[in-house]
């Protein structure tokens, strides 16, 4: 590895070290906060709990943009 690419390892390293401390703090803050933080759901998006979930609509549109990306390369390529 060359200067360039030790200088970003370590940077990420520490980005990463930081993030999980915070991580760990945060965690521990919201255990000891007491009380109802919790608000009640919306009733569309408790009909539609998965498709109106951002986390499942990211998967979703990534696996397929990494399908098409699989097939323009396979019938691209081959």
């Amino acid at each position: 590895m060359n200067l360039f690419e030790m200088t970003i390892a370590i940077i990420i390293a520490g980005l990463l070290a930081v993030s999980f401390i915070y991580t760990l703090v945060v965690g521990r803050q919201q255990k000891v906060a007491e009380g109802d933080i919790d608000t009640q759901i919306a009733k569309p998006i408790q009909k539609n709990v998965y498709v109106k979930n951002p986390i499942f609509l990211a998967y979703g549109i990534f696996f397929a943009l990494a399908l098409f990306i699989v097939l323009f390369v396979a019938i691209t390529f081959y």
